[in-house]
């Protein structure tokens, strides 16, 4: 594993982190994104947080399977 593979891993559970935060904070400034305010004002806050949650979920992921030295060139 070299820097840019952990750098990457950092940077998806950094990301992870803000998503979950925005999910459970429900605070209007993490709305603000396009795609996640069209959902909002579509489908509703609790659906647009939902989608965050999901969000954070698979960056987690994502993460965490770079962390462990997963490729998908394998």
């Amino acid at each position: 594993m070299n820097r840019q593979d952990i750098l990457m891993a950092v940077v998806a559970l950094l990301l992870a982190c803000f998503a979950f935060a925005a999910a459970i904070r429900n605070r209007d400034q993490d709305y603000r994104l396009r795609k996640i305010r069209w959902i909002d004002q579509r489908w509703g806050r609790r659906t647009a947080r939902l989608v965050y949650a999901v969000m954070g979920l698979l960056l987690a992921a994502l993460g965490l399977a770079i962390l462990c030295g997963w490729s998908v060139l394998g």
